[in-house]
């Protein structure tokens, strides 16, 4: 008879195993950037807003978020309607790091105002922290200066600002 029971021991041990594994597995936050990219590649303004969380934060030196970080879903809808409307826009992770609660991004940008300054495209680098499985801040986009082309971009942008 003791046998059975350490069997049924161990089958009770490896039961709790895995319900604690999956009780404490932790999101992906990668796959959740991803997630993010893709609805707004797809236009779809909804989907990246459920990826965020109700008190987020867009802290970017461009559009409506410019020159105050954009705070909550309703500010931040319109930054992102902004982009979306942008069919121009691709925007494709490089470089991911990940710690703990942080991403940091290195990204390759292009749209039609990059190809205006001359080059193809530019090189930004964005962290975003996440709670739990949501996006709550966003800090975009610092310029990878030390690439030519992004260098070549942000002289050219200096003395070709952005038309509201």
């Amino acid at each position: 008879m003791p046998r059975p029971v350490r069997i049924i021991g161990w089958w009770m041990v490896l039961m709790l195993l895995a319900v604690v594994r999956g009780a404490t597995a932790q999101v992906d936050p990668v796959a959740v950037q991803q997630q993010w990219l893709d609805a707004l590649a797809r236009g779809d303004v909804a989907g990246a807003l459920a990826l965020l969380t109700d008190d987020a934060v867009i802290d970017a030196p461009s559009g409506t978020c410019l020159p105050a970080p954009c705070v909550g879903k309703a500010a931040i809808r319109k930054d992102l309607e902004r982009l979306v409307a942008d069919t121009s826009r691709r925007v494709t992770p490089l470089h991911t790091y990940v710690a703990g609660p942080l991403l940091v991004t290195q990204f390759d940008a292009r749209n039609d105002r990059i190809r205006q300054a001359g080059v193809e495209r530019i090189l930004i680098w964005t962290i975003r922290e996440m709670r739990g499985d949501k996006i709550a801040v966003i800090r975009c986009c610092l310029a990878d200066r030390t690439d030519p082309q992004t260098a070549r971009f942000l002289d050219w942008e200096r003395t070709h600002p952005p038309q509201p």
